[in-house]
């Protein structure tokens, strides 16, 4: 009788690993959304059923990865409802399909974490942007000590602002999979040099360093080098 119980015990247990996605979205009605998985270099595809509005996806996954869910329409789709980075854990997805901006995803803290990033990094892009604006102007009108000027700002933003604004996320959360997972997305991948990829994997604990994208990290060090 123990060995039942503890065996039911463990059923259970390992019944809630993994993630629960539920969906309550106005305008799906009994529609069907087509879920893309980006894994690493690869995509996969399935698909989940909506009844009244409502839907429900399980599953367990390695580690957090970037998903996409569309409106199906026959053999196409007809639209976006979301996007977001899935992980293991209860994640509620709520709004209304004709909205796209009304749709909310809450339950992720890897996607949570992520979309705050690409809020911060905005932030600058928007600061670069309207510099652009005067170093334009300054062009047009053969200013060159201005134009010098702005143009050390540009590159301050850029190549130092941009980048230390990721190693600042990596910092933050170098002992979990979040921590490795940003540079991966990040904006500025390519303004990142030899030296800022080997401080960020640095910065990684040695076990964060052997997941998946700890292991990405190590590998654009290497081709680097």
């Amino acid at each position: 009788m123990l060995f039942v119980l503890l065996f039911i015990f463990s059923c259970q247990k390992n019944n809630l690993e993994g993630f629960l996605l539920k969906g309550d979205v106005k305008g799906l009605n009994n529609s069907t959304l087509l879920v893309l998985k980006f894994i690493g270099d690869n995509m996969e595809l399935d698909s989940i059923s909506v009844s009244n509005d409502k839907f429900e996806y399980k599953g367990n996954v390695d580690e957090p990865y970037f998903v996409q869910l569309l409106i199906k329409d026959g053999k196409s789709t007809k639209g976006k409802l979301t996007e977001f980075m899935l992980e293991n854990s209860k994640i509620e997805i709520t709004g209304n399909s004709i909205e796209y901006d009304s749709v909310k995803v809450k339950g992720s803290k890897s996607d949570k974490t992520l979309k705050k990033y690409f809020a911060d990094d905005k932030l600058l892009s928007d600061k670069w942007d309207k510099l652009k604006v005067d170093y334009d102007k300054f062009v047009e009108e053969n200013d060159t000590i201005n134009r010098k000027k702005i143009a050390k700002q540009l590159n301050q933003i850029v190549q130092v602002d941009k980048v230390n604004l990721v190693k600042k996320y990596v910092r933050e959360n170098s002992n979990s999979k979040i921590g490795a997972l940003i540079p991966n997305f990040c904006t500025i991948e390519n303004e990142l040099n030899q030296n800022d990829w080997k401080e960020i994997y640095e910065y990684l604990t040695p076990e964060i360093r052997e997941t998946g994208y700890g292991k990405r990290i190590l590998k654009k060090l290497d081709t680097i080098n």
